[in-house]
């Protein structure tokens, strides 16, 4: 199992993926950064930040008007690039299953035509079953909805099909009980928010079973280019 820490690029994920092989990252729309070799990605859609948990409310607006076009840019970015994601979340509609499916007939065919696999954010009121009615039909499952719909159901998902991602995990205690149970991956943004509990029990758990990466470093090294008509120096 890998661990996506959300939009966070600094040194300490750097050292921790090329040290365990455990660490990964996951790209909300506009925090595109890299990629690394070492640093195994997805792309979630941005369609989270614009949900209220409490109201059970999605600014549909603000998505049409604004988020859906950070969100084609990222696509354009992970397509551009050497490396590719590993999948890429369907936009959807957070806390509703019936409005993500209408959001799938809308948007799943516009990551085919990218050549990103697909991964489905399946949200309160999914089943198994639902999922092999999808067309196009997604690589991964990724659980999400509101907390505790998301927890009660996470076993039934893990145990239903080969690929699960977890969305927002950020207890260390849950990673074993994950990995326990094949999950491939989970993602979280407080990981690395001052908990200094969270962040030394995520290292724990990528440290307990380290896979090393050896992917070289000298491609990302600093190089030197000289621009002759102001004399500096330009680092890629």
């Amino acid at each position: 199992m890998i661990v996506m820490p959300a939009n966070a690029t600094g040194w300490l994920w750097h050292t921790m993926a090329r040290e365990t092989g455990r660490i990964g990252h996951l790209y909300s729309p506009g925090a595109q950064n890299g990629p690394w070799p070492w640093l195994p990605y997805a792309l979630d859609n941005g369609a989270f930040s614009l949900w209220s948990p409490e109201t059970n409310e999605f600014d549909e607006d603000r998505w049409q008007k604004s988020a859906i076009d950070e969100w084609q840019r990222l696509l354009f970015w992970a397509t551009s690039s050497a490396q590719k994601p590993r999948w890429a979340i369907v936009p959807d509609r957070p806390g509703s299953w019936d409005e993500t499916l209408e959001k799938w007939r809308v948007y799943a065919k516009e990551l085919v035509e990218c050549g990103i696999p697909l991964a489905v954010a399946v949200q309160d009121g999914a089943k198994p079953e639902h999922i092999s009615k999808l067309n196009p039909a997604p690589s991964v499952v990724a659980v999400g909805g509101s907390t505790e719909w998301k927890w009660k159901t996470a076993e039934m998902w893990l145990g239903a099909f080969p690929r699960v991602h977890l969305l927002r995990c950020n207890s260390p205690e849950k990673l074993y009980w994950l990995e326990e149970r094949n999950c491939e991956s989970c993602d979280g943004t407080g990981w690395n928010r001052g908990d200094i509990d969270q962040t030394r029990g995520l290292e724990e758990w990528a440290r307990s079973r380290p896979e090393p990466c050896f992917s070289p470093l000298w491609r990302h090294a600093c190089t030197a280019k000289r621009k002759s008509e102001r004399n500096q120096l330009t680092f890629a």
